[in-house]
């Protein structure tokens, strides 16, 4: 049995190839009784349980598929997808965790996140952030006639398509001392998340050392593009693993 990690998919319907390669994934790369973590940025937008496309139905039915075949999964939020709630939820038999959310993973004390939270040093970004995960906006904003949040996704779309290329990857990094006293107030010494687009594997020297242990690291997954990426921990063993899309 094995636990898988994702994020950063941007699944959408201008991207056929990408739903392909998701829906080939599950196929060939989760066994049967495995535990799936998808991180946030699932979807490239999404604006209410209430206006799913046809297109993010289909992809709601292939998660609701897992659980006949032993597989849990667990669903975080991202930038992009932090409107999804419980009738997804249900309706893709996924479990929604918080971020950030802590797990074991063998012996070892492991922290998931999306990752946004610790882009510190983007402060606009953060007073953003603040006010969209604020509930009561949430609440407003759900609140919105249809037409109204359906005007809202076909403008952030349009944004999308006009933006340059090269600023699609300028996300700036997570600061990484705010996820070093993160790791040192909870006593863990492995993080991983996503939201950059930068995979790689950090290793945490001090924090190692802070917490008298004899590794520590952070994890960063990859987005869906031209290649795809996901996290295994099969036999106490963690492979970031990249495949052609």
């Amino acid at each position: 049995m094995s636990i898988l990690f994702i994020s950063d998919l941007h699944l959408k319907e201008e991207r056929p190839d990408l739903t392909r390669a998701f829906f080939d994934f599950l196929d060939q790369k989760v066994s049967d009784q495995d535990t799936l973590y998808i991180l946030g940025d699932f979807f490239e937008i999404w604006m209410g349980d209430d206006l799913a496309t046809p297109f993010q139905r289909e992809v709601t039915e292939r998660l609701a598929e897992l659980p006949k075949r032993g597989i849990k999964t667990f669903f975080m939020h991202g930038n992009r997808d932090f409107i999804v709630g419980k009738s997804f939820c249900r309706d893709a038999q996924c479990t929604l965790i918080q971020d950030p959310t802590p797990i074991k993973l063998g012996l070892t004390p492991a922290l998931l996140s999306h990752g946004d939270h610790w882009c510190t040093s983007d402060e606009k970004y953060q007073k953003y952030r603040r006010v969209v995960r604020n509930p009561i906006m949430q609440w407003v904003f759900m609140k919105l006639p249809k037409r109204v949040r359906q005007n809202i996704a076909n403008k952030i779309r349009e944004s999308s398509k006009n933006r340059p290329p090269q600023e699609d990857y300028s996300i700036l990094d997570v600061t990484e001392a705010s996820i070093e006293q993160e790791m040192l107030d909870k006593q863990i010494p492995l993080v991983i998340h996503g939201h950059t687009h930068r995979p790689a594997r950090h290793p945490m020297q001090q924090v190692a050392l802070a917490l008298n242990c004899s590794s520590a690291e952070r994890i960063v997954l990859g987005d869906w593009d031209k290649t795809g990426w996901y996290l295994k921990f099969e036999n106490q063993q963690l492979d970031l693993i990249e495949f052609d899309i």
